[in-house]
């Protein structure tokens, strides 16, 4: 990724563009997702993602809007699937 920030980060506007939610929504779910969505900070202190953080958001998305989760059915789930960082168990359906 390209950002503004020259390093391969992004901010919270550019962020929002890319996932099609708000700010209001992405500070929520990184509240809501703790364990999961750690984004880093400037020197400034503004919030940095990176390519691992959208597809992250993107996958929180689709659980809460297009599978319906709760909140909390969208943390287990992710609990389940997460086995370290950015990696996947496999699973049956």
């Amino acid at each position: 990724m390209d950002g503004k920030e020259g390093n391969g980060f992004l901010r919270v506007k550019e962020v929002c563009e890319l996932v099609g939610i708000t700010p209001h929504t992405l500070r929520y779910w990184e509240k809501e997702f703790s364990d999961h969505l750690v984004p880093r900070r400037s020197a400034g202190g503004h919030r940095l993602y990176d390519d691992h953080h959208v597809r992250l958001l993107l996958e929180i998305k689709h659980l809460l809007k297009k599978e319906l989760y709760s909140i909390q059915g969208a943390r287990k789930k992710l609990a389940t699937r997460r086995v370290g960082f950015g990696e996947k168990k496999v699973e049956g359906r």
